[in-house]
């Protein structure tokens, strides 16, 4: 792609000159009850996207990582766009504040080396105080211009480096090339076909992939309107999600699992009185395990609203690919089954009898790609068997910056006799009736007595039992002893005062009888004590690190059998 301009940059430039007066982009901010919004038509952030883009070039040189640090808003929208318009490789982060996360933002910094660092204005100081390797500190200010600079060529750089959340392994930097972004683009536009023709409304995090591409980038791409509110407005109150899907006439918009429960359990039939979803076709629900009775309860909720159940779109995607890999069809009712638990375990897909076992839901058809699933080996396995996810496509990266060992065994899985490479995910799963169906991570699976057990499905069976752990808080993991492996379940509180004695005796007995495998312990901890990533997926490794070194704040510790 030498010598020509980046993708997202060209589709903006194009909406700039065809019709500049258009709403590329809206921020929502909060005051109370008060809901204040800011925009950028297509012109004003071409412009403002070229003026910031001309300070970048003259600070760095090519091949420069640009950190971004700046708060969720229009001022990250022309960070990252005057990053590749300048073609510089943008770093996605989040703003340095408190301690939060601070660990996590320290050791990317390290890893990225960026020569410049993007904040807002009036940051610089705390910034600046920080200690962590920013290089030097540009404030964004959205500038416009009497003639704006148009993007400048891309050079063999990445677009931008995308750090995995680190759910199973420190973070790395994914070296995310202009051709990846706009083969997985084409991939979104193509295969889910309403971002083309309705507003887009989301509140996703843009450090994160599904933020990144889906949430920023792919409206810019095909040149809709974009609306999005602060991650941390949606977790205070998430009506202000829906009341902005139903006011902006949204087509589309994205949540992980997690988010979909919070919008039922956090939200009155009051405020949900004048809501109207009618024109929300698409849900797209990804980055965590999906459980098919939060779909039906988010449309029995609301249904009443005009929410069809058939927006509902799972996918499967990971940062290594861009984002997209698989997802479900638009117009139709997300693909769930009862699969037999214990053959799962064994690795094989068998339906089971209505209401005798595990519903999954299916994540989809194949993205314009390549997916094959394969034993230890890299052999394919049998239909129906579950094997690790293997993904080739125009989407995949190249490797981990800096990672040479882990970019060959990550990205140069080869199968025996073949020379292509394959992405190796490091996630399980099956095909059944066409659809891609996971089972968990390979790294994560539970082996007691030599039998495979998935932690989702030990967490969902918990989840069931004790409606007084909230919701997405509670993992499951093995510690070896030395011995054998023996089953920990850790879940966070809802509410207080409980009995903690029968919370656990419930769990115990609900995962004993359904998975032929009881709990050697089950703590109940504070909450905020079980870490997850940015996009809420569970750090089972790391909240097992924190078991052991008992650094959980327990509430009351299980008696050990």
């Amino acid at each position: 792609m030498s010598g020509s301009v980046d993708a997202l940059a060209a589709a903006v430039t194009r909406w700039a000159a065809d019709r500049p007066d258009a709403p590329a982009f809206t921020a929502l901010s909060y005051s109370g009850r008060d809901r204040r919004s800011h925009s950028l038509t297509f012109a004003g952030l071409h412009s403002a996207a070229g003026v910031l883009a001309a300070k970048i070039s003259a600070a760095t040189s090519p091949g420069d990582r640009v950190a971004i640090l700046c708060d969720h808003g229009l001022d990250y929208v022309v960070a990252f766009l005057a990053c590749l318009y300048a073609s510089r490789v943008a770093v996605p982060l989040f703003p340095v504040r408190g301690h939060r996360n601070a660990d996590r933002l320290a050791a990317v910094l390290d890893d990225a080396r960026p020569t410049l660092s993007l904040v807002d204005p009036g940051s610089e100081t705390t910034t600046a105080d920080s200690g962590f390797a920013l290089g030097d500190l540009l404030p964004v200010s959205i500038e416009p211009a009497d003639i704006a600079a148009p993007p400048q060529p891309v050079t063999e750089h990445p677009a931008y480096l995308q750090y995995t959340s680190g759910s199973t392994k420190t973070p790395a930097g994914v070296q995310v090339s202009h051709a990846n972004l706009a083969a997985a683009l084409e991939q979104l536009r193509t295969g889910l076909p309403v971002v083309n023709d309705k507003p887009v409304v989301t509140w996703l995090p843009f450090f994160h992939d599904m933020g990144l591409v889906f949430a920023m980038s792919l409206p810019l791409y095909t040149g809709v309107p974009a609306i999005t509110l602060p991650p941390a407005e949606f977790a205070k109150r998430p009506i202000r999600w829906l009341q902005a899907c139903g006011d902006y006439h949204a087509g589309a918009t994205a949540s992980p699992n997690f988010g979909l429960a919070h919008a039922v359990s956090a939200t009155t039939p009051r405020e949900r009185a004048e809501l109207d979803l009618s024109e929300l076709a698409l849900v797209l629900n990804g980055a965590e395990p999906i459980r098919a009775e939060v779909l039906t309860t988010f449309t029995k909720t609301f249904a009443p609203h005009g929410f069809r159940h058939c927006a509902h779109t799972a996918g499967y995607g990971l940062a290594e690919a861009t984002l997209p890999v698989a997802f479900g069809a638009l117009d139709k009712p997300p693909a769930t089954t009862e699969f037999d638990r214990a053959a799962l375990a064994d690795g094989r897909a068998i339906l089971a009898e209505p209401g005798d076992g595990i519903r999954l839901v299916g994540c989809g058809t194949p993205a314009d790609q390549h997916i094959r699933l394969v034993d230890r080996s890299g052999t394919s396995v049998a239909a129906g068997a579950v094997g690790e996810i293997w993904v080739r496509g125009p989407n995949v990266c190249a490797g981990y910056l800096g990672k040479p060992r882990e970019t060959a065994e990550t990205f140069g899985a080869r199968s025996p006799g073949e020379a292509e490479n394959w992405l190796r995910t490091g996630d399980l799963g099956f095909q059944h009736d066409g659809q891609l169906y996971i089972t968990g991570r390979l790294g994560d699976m539970i082996v007691v007595a030599g039998r495979n057990h998935y932690p989702a499905d030990i967490e969902s069976t918990a989840t069931d039992s004790a409606p007084e752990v909230r919701t997405g808080h509670i993992t499951a993991f093995g510690v070896d002893d030395g011995s054998h492996e023996a089953l920990i379940v850790v879940a966070e509180l809802n509410e207080r005062p409980v009995d903690i004695a029968e919370v656990i005796r419930r769990i115990r007995a609900a995962v004993a009888a359904a998975h032929d495998i009881a709990p050697t312990e089950v703590v109940l901890v504070e909450r905020g004590q079980i870490p997850k990533t940015s996009s809420g997926k569970l750090r089972r490794g790391e909240c097992r690190i924190r078991y052991r070194r008992d650094e959980l704040v327990r509430v009351e510790a299980a008696p050990r059998v």
